[in-house]
């Protein structure tokens, strides 16, 4: 059984701008590990750049910035207050 934690958003919902916590990956073996390719793991800290209509979802992490496809962006749980 999963269990949702009630402060966690997934990565769009979050504000333009603003750092967020990644607090888990929700996912496959493979797609938990392209993300840690790209240093996106539980703990580490994003900023959410763009994200509008349908296309893609564009974060940085630390100095490097990727673009993320919207599926793949709605598995990453954040905390907004950096918490969790």
């Amino acid at each position: 059984m999963t269990e949702t934690k009630t402060n966690e958003i997934p990565l769009p919902f979050a504000s333009f701008g603003k750092e967020v916590k990644v607090s888990r990956l929700i996912g496959g073996e493979g797609m938990k590990r392209r993300l840690m390719d790209m240093a996106i793991y539980p703990g580490v800290k994003v900023k959410l750049l763009s994200s509008f209509g349908r296309g893609r979802v564009v974060v940085q992490v630390g100095e490097a910035r990727f673009a993320l496809g919207r599926g793949i962006a709605y598995r990453i749980m954040v905390h907004e207050n950096g918490n969790g």
